[in-house]
């Protein structure tokens, strides 16, 4: 805007010049010096579209190495936990409960059947990552799959949908990963989950994947479903700075 009101303002200089007495080498040295002004405005303007640009491709590796960074955590938690976080437990004073909460536990029992024991879905789980690591990935994809027929509600299946996604994503086949984290999102909002903090990271993975498609619409309607479900997860952050909020 202000290159076109200097513009505008060159024409009416050059006008108001012709109306009256002015030499020609005034008249050259106010319009040089115009000329360069619109320049240095026109340079700025580059180089603020440049710096824009880069804003954007940090917010987008940010965006492709969040998931990453908290899938190679989860990896380590895995394999050793937290130490410091472990002496930290104190163990509480065993209270004896009530002879009717002894009944209703005892009934509840009868009724649910035990989960399966965590060191035996874990174990599985950690096998199928071991083949993501080491870049077996039709190995690694189809552990996963059989994690999540074996066990549809542990607190890691939520974790296994969103590698079998970026699994398929490696492999190149985008549709089935796009349907994978699809179907996170969805057994999540149905309650289908027994837990989804990985259901943010699936949403994020799916707006970068619509970008990929120069589908921005698609991919902002996804970066929307983060900040209102999930306001306070870090990929709700990363959503904001990609709507420019």
């Amino acid at each position: 805007m202000r290159v076109k009101s200097l513009l505008l303002t060159l024409t009416l200089l050059t006008f108001a010049l012709s109306c009256g007495p002015i030499t020609k080498e005034d008249f050259e040295k106010r319009t040089a010096s115009l000329e360069n002004r619109i320049a240095q405005l026109e340079e700025k303007q580059r180089l603020l579209e440049e710096r824009n640009l880069r804003t954007e491709g940090r917010v987008d590796a940010i965006s492709e190495n969040l998931a990453s960074v908290r899938l190679d955590l989860e990896r380590l938690k895995l394999k050793g936990g937290n130490p410091q976080e472990t002496a930290l437990k104190l163990p509480e004073p065993k209270k004896e409960p009530s002879p009717q909460k002894q009944q209703e536990a005892t009934a509840k029992q009868e009724v649910q059947p035990n989960p399966a024991p965590q060191e035996g879905y874990q174990k599985e789980y950690e096998e199928a990552l071991k083949f993501y690591d080491l870049r077996q990935l039709n190995q690694a994809r189809d552990r996963f799959i059989e994690f999540i027929k074996r066990y549809p509600r542990t607190p890691l299946t939520d974790n296994a949908y969103l590698w079998l996604g970026v699994v398929y994503r490696d492999l190149g086949e985008t549709n089935k990963a796009e349907a994978v984290w699809l179907t996170l999102v969805e057994r999540c909002q149905k309650r289908e989950m027994l837990d989804c903090n990985k259901a943010p990271s699936a949403l994020l993975q799916l707006a970068r994947l619509y970008e990929q498609r120069n589908d921005s619409q698609k991919a902002r309607e996804f970066y929307e479903t983060i900040i209102r479900d999930y306001p306070l997860s870090e990929e709700a952050s990363l959503a904001k700075v990609k709507l420019g909020r």
